[in-house]
């Protein structure tokens, strides 16, 4: 670990401590000042920007048909999750043109050529699954193209064309989120082969975790899209081209929303609001929820209707 990344690492870590306090003692509307949103990029700059310095956008091209991407591999003893199956059963029945492939640890290798230091990084523990995960979407995107979608993606109409027919596509973050330094969320992400930021934006994420042996910070991967975009001139042009839409309108279950008591009026509001939800498996100090642990919730009703979504 290089001294400036270790100097990072920690006022990283007491940045946010501080954010967090601020944010409780703060009221009506006011806003901390994040350090974590500047101090990180200047650090990303540093280290990884030349290395997407000299590329260049590369003809766009499109397989056929596209495909949807997901990731799930379950640990030792544990089964897939009942929102899990039925947010998997969703995508299916949403799919549209595009084939649906869900892939876990015996599949990767058959569609990604993601370098083995990654799985050395993933099996010494010194990198979790999500920052796994967040490397195999651009690598799967940057290869083949086509849509990536987290687990625990709940669709409920087909993605819109405004977002197909995108070179490259991500949603912005919102007010609804607790995390608004994050600047993008990457739980949905659009590519064409050829995108440029979307290699810019995979070259510098796996160099990272090739010189670096640990995370500095959960959401490093939507600050190294943050440092591409405001200081590449090529980054910055395409982002300003990009449609600039919010997450709210795909995380209406954030927080413990999601075990609120079922309104079927207010959920006709919201899938009439976005094509998909954005929902979780981990309820109240990160437990694995059933369905019969919420009766009459949104989480439970979501649970039953993507069981039977014919």
């Amino acid at each position: 670990m290089s001294l400036s990344r270790y100097f990072t690492g920690f006022y990283v870590s007491i940045a946010v401590l501080f954010e967090r306090a601020l944010r409780r003692i703060l009221s009506g509307g006011a806003k901390s000042v994040n350090i974590t949103a500047k101090l990180l990029p200047n650090y990303f700059e540093r280290k990884y920007l030349f290395l997407v310095k000299d590329m260049a956008q590369k003809p766009i091209t499109v397989e056929s048909p596209e495909t949807i991407w997901q990731f799930w591999d379950n640990p030792v003893g544990r089964t897939t999750p009942e929102i899990v199956k039925a947010s998997f059963r969703t995508v299916e029945k949403f799919k549209g043109s595009f084939e649906h492939k869900i892939l876990d640890n015996s599949t990767v290798g058959d569609y990604s050529d993601l370098p083995g230091y990654v799985f050395d990084r993933l099996k010494s523990g010194h990198m979790r699954y999500a920052h796994f995960s967040d490397l195999l979407r651009l690598n799967l995107l940057k290869n083949h193209g086509g849509v990536w979608m987290d687990a625990t993606v709940y669709m409920t109409g087909l993605i819109p064309e405004r977002i197909t027919n995108q070179d490259f596509f991500v949603f912005l973050t919102g007010e609804l989120t607790s995390f608004p330094y994050s600047f993008v969320q990457n739980c949905f992400i659009r590519a064409k082969i050829g995108a440029f930021l979307c290699e810019a934006w995979y070259r510098m994420c796996v160099e990272y975790w090739k010189d670096e042996a640990r995370r500095v910070t959960y959401f490093q991967h939507q600050l190294i899209f943050k440092t591409l975009v405001f200081k590449n001139p090529t980054a910055r042009d395409l982002f300003a081209k990009m449609p600039h839409l919010s997450e709210d309108e795909t995380h209406q279950f954030a927080g413990n929303r999601l075990i609120n008591k079922f309104d079927a009026e207010e959920w006709e509001r919201v899938i009439n609001s976005s094509f998909f939800q954005k929902t979780r498996y981990m309820i109240k100090r990160r437990k694995v929820a059933d369905a019969a642990d919420y009766p009459g919730t949104y989480f439970s009703k979501l649970c039953d209707m993507g069981e039977n979504n014919d």
